[in-house]
Protein backbone atom coordinates (compact mmCIF):
# COMPACT_ATOMS: atom_id res chain seq x y z
CA UNK A 1 0.00 0.00 0.00
CA UNK A 2 1.49 3.22 -0.94
CA UNK A 3 0.79 5.84 1.86
CA UNK A 4 0.51 9.52 0.55
CA UNK A 5 -0.03 10.51 3.70
CA UNK A 6 0.35 14.12 5.49
CA UNK A 7 3.58 15.39 5.50
CA UNK A 8 3.44 15.00 1.39
CA UNK A 9 -0.11 16.66 1.55
CA UNK A 10 1.47 19.65 3.78
CA UNK A 11 4.23 19.68 1.20
CA UNK A 12 1.87 20.53 -1.90
CA UNK A 13 0.13 22.88 -0.02
CA UNK A 14 2.92 24.89 0.55
CA UNK A 15 4.21 24.67 -2.70
CA UNK A 16 0.81 25.74 -4.04
CA UNK A 17 -1.36 27.75 -2.97
CA UNK A 18 -4.08 27.07 -5.61
CA UNK A 19 -3.80 23.39 -4.74
CA UNK A 20 -3.96 23.84 -1.03
CA UNK A 21 -7.24 25.86 -1.47
CA UNK A 22 -8.93 23.03 -3.73
CA UNK A 23 -7.97 20.43 -1.54
CA UNK A 24 -9.21 22.61 1.09
CA UNK A 25 -12.59 22.52 -0.18
CA UNK A 26 -12.40 18.82 -1.58
CA UNK A 27 -12.01 18.00 2.49
CA UNK A 28 -15.73 18.14 3.02
CA UNK A 29 -16.42 15.44 0.73
CA UNK A 30 -12.88 13.54 1.71
CA UNK A 31 -11.55 12.77 -1.64
CA UNK A 32 -12.27 13.08 -4.88
CA UNK A 33 -11.66 10.51 -8.02
CA UNK A 34 -12.14 11.53 -12.06
CA UNK A 35 -12.05 9.06 -14.26
CA UNK A 36 -11.75 9.34 -18.25
CA UNK A 37 -15.13 10.19 -20.20
CA UNK A 38 -16.60 7.28 -22.01
CA UNK A 39 -15.28 7.96 -26.06
CA UNK A 40 -17.55 7.77 -28.55
CA UNK A 41 -14.94 6.16 -31.13
CA UNK A 42 -15.41 6.49 -34.82
CA UNK A 43 -13.11 5.74 -37.69
CA UNK A 44 -13.32 6.92 -41.12
CA UNK A 45 -12.05 4.98 -43.99
CA UNK A 46 -11.69 6.12 -47.56
CA UNK A 47 -10.62 3.78 -50.29
CA UNK A 48 -8.40 4.89 -53.80
CA UNK A 49 -11.11 3.29 -55.82
CA UNK A 50 -14.72 4.53 -55.64
CA UNK A 51 -17.13 2.26 -54.37
CA UNK A 52 -20.39 1.12 -51.69
CA UNK A 53 -20.22 3.25 -48.43
CA UNK A 54 -20.97 1.07 -45.69
CA UNK A 55 -21.24 2.18 -41.78
CA UNK A 56 -20.53 -1.02 -39.22
CA UNK A 57 -22.04 -0.17 -35.95
CA UNK A 58 -20.73 -2.44 -32.59
CA UNK A 59 -21.75 -2.76 -29.36
CA UNK A 60 -25.14 -1.10 -28.37
CA UNK A 61 -25.54 -4.31 -26.21
CA UNK A 62 -22.87 -4.55 -23.97
CA UNK A 63 -22.69 -7.90 -23.20
CA UNK A 64 -22.26 -9.08 -26.98
CA UNK A 65 -18.49 -9.10 -27.48
CA UNK A 66 -18.31 -10.53 -30.82
CA UNK A 67 -19.80 -7.84 -32.31
CA UNK A 68 -18.04 -5.22 -30.82
CA UNK A 69 -14.92 -7.18 -31.41
CA UNK A 70 -15.42 -7.89 -34.94
CA UNK A 71 -16.41 -3.82 -35.56
CA UNK A 72 -12.84 -3.15 -34.06
CA UNK A 73 -10.82 -5.36 -36.18
CA UNK A 74 -12.48 -3.32 -38.62
CA UNK A 75 -11.23 -0.52 -38.04
CA UNK A 76 -7.46 -1.39 -38.22
CA UNK A 77 -7.92 -2.37 -41.71
CA UNK A 78 -7.68 0.20 -45.23
CA UNK A 79 -9.88 0.32 -46.91
CA UNK A 80 -9.10 -0.28 -51.35
CA UNK A 81 -12.49 0.66 -52.72
CA UNK A 82 -15.21 2.43 -51.16
CA UNK A 83 -15.79 4.37 -47.84
CA UNK A 84 -16.07 2.82 -44.31
CA UNK A 85 -17.30 4.07 -41.36
CA UNK A 86 -16.96 2.58 -38.27
CA UNK A 87 -18.65 2.90 -34.77
CA UNK A 88 -16.86 -0.38 -32.98
CA UNK A 89 -18.41 0.86 -29.11
CA UNK A 90 -21.86 2.81 -29.10
CA UNK A 91 -22.06 2.02 -25.29
CA UNK A 92 -19.17 2.06 -23.63
CA UNK A 93 -20.46 1.89 -20.30
CA UNK A 94 -22.24 -1.47 -20.80
CA UNK A 95 -19.01 -3.25 -22.75
CA UNK A 96 -16.85 -2.27 -19.53
CA UNK A 97 -19.68 -3.43 -17.17
CA UNK A 98 -20.50 -6.63 -19.18
CA UNK A 99 -24.24 -5.77 -19.12
CA UNK A 100 -27.20 -6.23 -22.23
CA UNK A 101 -28.17 -2.37 -21.36
CA UNK A 102 -26.37 -0.82 -17.87
CA UNK A 103 -29.35 1.70 -18.55
CA UNK A 104 -31.69 -0.51 -19.97
CA UNK A 105 -31.65 -1.67 -23.62
CA UNK A 106 -30.32 0.63 -25.57
CA UNK A 107 -31.25 -1.00 -29.10
CA UNK A 108 -35.12 0.32 -27.66
CA UNK A 109 -33.87 4.58 -27.57
CA UNK A 110 -34.39 5.38 -31.34
CA UNK A 111 -38.12 6.35 -30.79
CA UNK A 112 -37.81 9.28 -28.31
CA UNK A 113 -35.41 9.36 -25.51
CA UNK A 114 -36.19 11.64 -22.70
CA UNK A 115 -31.92 14.19 -22.55
CA UNK A 116 -32.63 12.77 -18.52
CA UNK A 117 -31.47 9.36 -19.94
CA UNK A 118 -27.50 8.26 -19.43
CA UNK A 119 -28.09 6.63 -23.20
CA UNK A 120 -29.20 9.81 -24.53
CA UNK A 121 -25.82 11.70 -25.33
CA UNK A 122 -24.65 7.91 -27.36
CA UNK A 123 -27.80 7.80 -29.21
CA UNK A 124 -27.82 11.34 -30.15
CA UNK A 125 -24.32 10.87 -31.75
CA UNK A 126 -24.83 7.59 -33.15
CA UNK A 127 -28.19 9.27 -34.90
CA UNK A 128 -26.26 12.30 -35.91
CA UNK A 129 -23.82 10.16 -38.15
CA UNK A 130 -26.39 8.07 -39.54
CA UNK A 131 -27.73 11.45 -40.74
CA UNK A 132 -24.28 13.06 -41.67
CA UNK A 133 -22.70 10.13 -43.78
CA UNK A 134 -26.26 8.97 -45.59
CA UNK A 135 -24.28 5.16 -45.70
CA UNK A 136 -25.57 3.03 -48.71
CA UNK A 137 -25.85 -0.02 -45.90
CA UNK A 138 -25.89 0.22 -42.13
CA UNK A 139 -24.90 -3.25 -40.45
CA UNK A 140 -25.66 -3.35 -36.62
CA UNK A 141 -23.46 -6.13 -35.04
CA UNK A 142 -25.16 -8.50 -32.31
CA UNK A 143 -25.17 -11.55 -30.24
CA UNK A 144 -28.22 -13.33 -29.84
CA UNK A 145 -29.53 -16.41 -27.70
CA UNK A 146 -29.57 -20.12 -29.29
CA UNK A 147 -29.68 -20.93 -32.92
CA UNK A 148 -32.26 -19.58 -35.49
CA UNK A 149 -32.07 -22.44 -37.65
CA UNK A 150 -33.59 -24.71 -35.30
CA UNK A 151 -35.08 -22.30 -32.98
CA UNK A 152 -37.53 -19.94 -35.20
CA UNK A 153 -38.12 -17.68 -32.01
CA UNK A 154 -34.19 -17.67 -31.16
CA UNK A 155 -32.69 -14.64 -32.27
CA UNK A 156 -28.99 -15.85 -32.27
CA UNK A 157 -27.23 -16.65 -35.63
CA UNK A 158 -29.78 -14.78 -38.26
CA UNK A 159 -29.41 -12.12 -40.40
CA UNK A 160 -32.19 -9.48 -39.30
CA UNK A 161 -34.72 -7.26 -41.40
CA UNK A 162 -37.19 -5.37 -40.71
CA UNK A 163 -39.46 -5.52 -43.29
CA UNK A 164 -38.94 -7.33 -47.36
CA UNK A 165 -38.74 -3.82 -48.47
CA UNK A 166 -39.39 -0.87 -47.35
CA UNK A 167 -40.06 2.33 -49.46
CA UNK A 168 -38.37 1.38 -52.31
CA UNK A 169 -35.22 -0.53 -49.96
CA UNK A 170 -34.55 -3.72 -50.88
CA UNK A 171 -33.71 -5.86 -47.80
CA UNK A 172 -34.79 -9.33 -48.23
CA UNK A 173 -33.05 -10.03 -51.50
CA UNK A 174 -29.60 -8.40 -50.55
CA UNK A 175 -29.97 -11.00 -46.98
CA UNK A 176 -31.28 -13.77 -48.58
CA UNK A 177 -28.25 -13.65 -51.03
CA UNK A 178 -26.06 -13.16 -48.21
CA UNK A 179 -27.19 -15.72 -46.06
CA UNK A 180 -27.27 -18.13 -49.45
CA UNK A 181 -23.47 -17.52 -49.77
CA UNK A 182 -22.29 -18.17 -46.27
CA UNK A 183 -24.19 -21.47 -45.65
CA UNK A 184 -21.95 -22.82 -48.10
CA UNK A 185 -19.00 -22.60 -45.88
CA UNK A 186 -21.05 -23.64 -43.04
CA UNK A 187 -20.84 -26.78 -42.36
CA UNK A 188 -22.86 -27.66 -38.76
CA UNK A 189 -26.53 -27.86 -40.03
CA UNK A 190 -27.15 -25.95 -36.64
CA UNK A 191 -24.87 -23.13 -36.80
CA UNK A 192 -26.66 -22.03 -40.20
CA UNK A 193 -27.57 -18.71 -40.90
CA UNK A 194 -30.98 -18.04 -42.12
CA UNK A 195 -33.11 -14.45 -42.78
CA UNK A 196 -35.36 -13.67 -39.97
CA UNK A 197 -37.95 -11.08 -41.20
CA UNK A 198 -39.95 -9.38 -38.00
CA UNK A 199 -42.03 -7.29 -40.33
CA UNK A 200 -41.48 -4.15 -37.99
CA UNK A 201 -43.56 -2.04 -40.65
CA UNK A 202 -47.09 -4.30 -39.92
CA UNK A 203 -49.54 -3.69 -37.96
CA UNK A 204 -49.88 -7.09 -36.66
CA UNK A 205 -46.18 -7.80 -35.99
CA UNK A 206 -45.19 -9.99 -33.49
CA UNK A 207 -42.15 -7.37 -32.33
CA UNK A 208 -43.85 -4.03 -31.79
CA UNK A 209 -40.41 -3.19 -29.90
CA UNK A 210 -38.54 -3.39 -32.62
CA UNK A 211 -39.62 0.50 -34.12
CA UNK A 212 -37.83 1.43 -31.11
CA UNK A 213 -34.24 -0.23 -32.60
CA UNK A 214 -32.00 1.49 -34.08
CA UNK A 215 -32.61 -0.15 -37.88
CA UNK A 216 -35.86 1.00 -37.39
CA UNK A 217 -35.26 4.14 -37.11
CA UNK A 218 -32.75 4.35 -40.35
CA UNK A 219 -35.37 3.31 -42.86
CA UNK A 220 -38.14 5.24 -41.52
CA UNK A 221 -36.19 8.73 -40.52
CA UNK A 222 -33.24 8.67 -42.70
CA UNK A 223 -34.08 5.80 -45.57
CA UNK A 224 -31.24 4.17 -44.85
CA UNK A 225 -30.99 0.21 -45.77
CA UNK A 226 -30.30 -1.06 -42.33
CA UNK A 227 -29.77 -4.95 -41.71
CA UNK A 228 -29.07 -6.45 -37.89
CA UNK A 229 -26.30 -9.64 -37.99
CA UNK A 230 -26.69 -11.95 -34.98
CA UNK A 231 -24.21 -14.87 -34.21
CA UNK A 232 -24.99 -16.60 -31.72
CA UNK A 233 -23.93 -16.74 -27.29
CA UNK A 234 -23.74 -20.34 -27.78
CA UNK A 235 -21.48 -20.62 -30.00
CA UNK A 236 -18.38 -22.22 -28.36
CA UNK A 237 -15.82 -19.49 -28.61
CA UNK A 238 -15.48 -15.54 -29.54
CA UNK A 239 -13.10 -16.51 -31.90
CA UNK A 240 -16.33 -18.34 -33.63
CA UNK A 241 -18.41 -15.19 -33.06
CA UNK A 242 -16.06 -12.55 -35.13
CA UNK A 243 -15.25 -15.50 -37.42
CA UNK A 244 -18.76 -15.52 -38.68
CA UNK A 245 -19.39 -11.80 -38.33
CA UNK A 246 -16.80 -11.32 -40.72
CA UNK A 247 -18.01 -13.67 -43.05
CA UNK A 248 -21.46 -12.21 -43.11
CA UNK A 249 -19.97 -8.71 -43.14
CA UNK A 250 -17.47 -10.06 -46.42
CA UNK A 251 -20.53 -10.55 -48.45
CA UNK A 252 -22.40 -7.64 -48.05
CA UNK A 253 -18.61 -6.04 -48.79
CA UNK A 254 -19.06 -7.55 -51.86
CA UNK A 255 -22.59 -6.72 -52.81
CA UNK A 256 -22.22 -2.86 -52.17
CA UNK A 257 -18.55 -2.81 -54.10
CA UNK A 258 -16.31 -2.61 -51.10
CA UNK A 259 -12.85 -3.78 -50.81
CA UNK A 260 -10.27 -3.82 -47.96
CA UNK A 261 -6.98 -4.83 -47.41
CA UNK A 262 -5.73 -7.38 -46.13
CA UNK A 263 -9.02 -8.91 -47.01
CA UNK A 264 -11.37 -10.49 -45.19
CA UNK A 265 -10.54 -13.83 -45.87
CA UNK A 266 -7.25 -13.01 -45.02
CA UNK A 267 -8.11 -11.75 -41.27
CA UNK A 268 -10.32 -15.07 -40.81
CA UNK A 269 -7.35 -17.36 -41.45
CA UNK A 270 -5.39 -15.63 -39.03
CA UNK A 271 -7.85 -14.44 -36.61
CA UNK A 272 -6.10 -15.21 -33.56
CA UNK A 273 -3.42 -12.38 -34.54
CA UNK A 274 -6.23 -9.39 -35.20
CA UNK A 275 -8.78 -10.66 -32.19
CA UNK A 276 -5.90 -10.81 -29.52
CA UNK A 277 -3.09 -7.75 -30.07
CA UNK A 278 0.32 -8.20 -28.03
CA UNK A 279 -0.42 -5.31 -26.18
CA UNK A 280 1.18 -4.04 -22.59
CA UNK A 281 -1.55 -2.01 -20.50
CA UNK A 282 -0.94 0.62 -17.94
CA UNK A 283 -2.70 3.65 -16.75
CA UNK A 284 -1.26 7.30 -15.51
CA UNK A 285 -2.92 9.25 -12.87
CA UNK A 286 -2.60 12.74 -11.63
CA UNK A 287 -3.04 12.11 -6.86
CA UNK A 288 -2.64 15.77 -5.64
CA UNK A 289 -0.46 16.85 -8.29
CA UNK A 290 1.90 13.87 -8.41
CA UNK A 291 2.22 11.48 -11.79
CA UNK A 292 2.18 7.89 -10.31
CA UNK A 293 1.86 5.43 -13.31
CA UNK A 294 0.54 1.92 -12.32
CA UNK A 295 0.28 -1.37 -14.24
CA UNK A 296 -0.98 -4.02 -12.11
CA UNK A 297 -3.46 -4.22 -8.70
CA UNK A 298 -2.29 -0.61 -6.17
CA UNK A 299 -3.66 0.42 -3.28
CA UNK A 300 -3.41 4.27 -2.45
CA UNK A 301 -3.30 5.47 1.04
CA UNK A 302 -5.34 9.09 0.68
CA UNK A 303 -5.10 11.54 3.09
CA UNK A 304 -8.46 13.69 3.33
CA UNK A 305 -9.22 16.05 0.56
CA UNK A 306 -7.25 14.35 -1.88
CA UNK A 307 -7.96 14.65 -5.32
CA UNK A 308 -7.08 11.68 -7.84
CA UNK A 309 -7.40 12.43 -11.67
CA UNK A 310 -6.99 9.53 -13.99
CA UNK A 311 -5.07 10.83 -16.81
CA UNK A 312 -4.75 7.98 -19.48
CA UNK A 313 -4.30 4.33 -20.53
CA UNK A 314 -1.96 2.91 -23.03
CA UNK A 315 -3.20 -0.12 -24.05
CA UNK A 316 -6.02 -1.03 -26.85
CA UNK A 317 -9.16 1.28 -27.30
CA UNK A 318 -11.02 -0.44 -25.41
CA UNK A 319 -9.27 0.44 -22.14
CA UNK A 320 -11.25 2.05 -19.35
CA UNK A 321 -11.90 2.32 -15.87
CA UNK A 322 -15.35 1.77 -14.15
CA UNK A 323 -16.49 1.46 -10.10
CA UNK A 324 -18.69 -1.20 -9.27
CA UNK A 325 -19.01 0.51 -5.96
CA UNK A 326 -20.99 3.63 -7.49
CA UNK A 327 -23.29 3.93 -10.23
CA UNK A 328 -21.13 3.15 -13.21
CA UNK A 329 -22.35 6.20 -15.34
CA UNK A 330 -20.29 8.15 -12.67
CA UNK A 331 -17.10 9.88 -14.17
CA UNK A 332 -15.92 12.39 -11.14
CA UNK A 333 -16.64 10.54 -7.96
CA UNK A 334 -16.63 11.93 -4.26
CA UNK A 335 -15.69 9.09 -1.96
CA UNK A 336 -15.97 9.67 2.15
CA UNK A 337 -13.99 5.73 2.90
CA UNK A 338 -12.75 3.88 0.04
CA UNK A 339 -13.31 3.03 -3.68
CA UNK A 340 -11.98 0.41 -6.12
CA UNK A 341 -11.49 1.40 -9.08
CA UNK A 342 -11.21 -1.60 -12.24
CA UNK A 343 -9.64 -1.03 -15.47
CA UNK A 344 -10.64 -3.28 -18.40
CA UNK A 345 -9.82 -4.01 -21.54
CA UNK A 346 -13.56 -4.12 -23.06
CA UNK A 347 -15.12 -7.38 -20.68
CA UNK A 348 -11.74 -8.53 -19.53
CA UNK A 349 -10.20 -7.22 -16.02
CA UNK A 350 -7.17 -5.97 -15.79
CA UNK A 351 -6.44 -4.71 -12.86
CA UNK A 352 -7.80 -2.52 -9.89
CA UNK A 353 -6.92 0.03 -8.21
CA UNK A 354 -7.94 0.92 -4.90
CA UNK A 355 -8.01 3.94 -2.72
CA UNK A 356 -8.62 4.34 1.21
CA UNK A 357 -8.79 7.47 3.01
CA UNK A 358 -6.93 7.72 5.88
Amino acid sequence: MENLGRRELIKGILLSPFLGLKLARARSFNATIELPPFPFEETYLKGNLKGGRALIVGGIHGNEPGAYKAAEILRHLKVKKGELLIAPRANFVSILTNKRGYNGDMNRKFAYLSPKDPDYGRVKKLKELIKGYKPDLLLTLHDGFGFHAVNKRAWGQCIVIDEESYRGIELGKEAREVSKRVNKKIENREWKIPVYNTHTFKKDTKHPEQRKSLTYFCLKECRVKAICLETSKQLPSLEDKVRFHLLMVNEFFKLHNIEVEPSLDYVMENLKEYLYPRTYYQGELLINGRKITVSGNKTFKLPKGSRVKFLSFHGTSGVNAVSFDVNANLRKIRISRRLAVKVKDDFKELFTVRFVVS
